[in-house]
């Protein structure tokens, strides 16, 4: 087996322990509960497009690294695109956080039996 190939089916088992361990907390903890409503000022945040951008850049950063043939520590065509789209994508992730902070600070609050 390849050192490359190793990594590989570490990565892999390590993925696989994660998800057991998180599996294993959350059964134990009882779950989601789907009775009754949610508190006062509970909400989700709206649907996004920037994890998967993220998720893409990674990918495009880890075939950069694994892919790098005659170019050294990385192939350019793949990592510098990743790269860029990923920070790209995270700095886009904070200012709609910003921004969707600034909205709900900014609504008024009725606070009198949220406690």
């Amino acid at each position: 087996m390849t050192d490359q190939a190793l990594g590989f089916v570490l990565i892999g088992v390590g993925i696989v322990f994660v998800l057991g361990l998180v599996f294993a907390i959350s059964s134990r903890a009882g779950g989601l509960s789907t009775e009754g409503a949610p508190p006062r000022g509970v909400h989700l945040p709206a649907p996004s497009w920037l994890p998967v951008a993220i998720t893409l850049a990674a990918g495009l950063i880890g075939a950069g690294l694994a892919l790098k043939g005659d170019y050294g520590l990385a192939n350019p065509w793949l990592a510098v695109p990743g790269l860029f789209l990923f920070v790209g994508s995270i700095v886009a992730w904070v200012r709609a956080a910003g921004h969707e902070w600034r909205d709900i600070e900014q609504r008024p609050h009725d606070d009198s039996g949220a406690h």
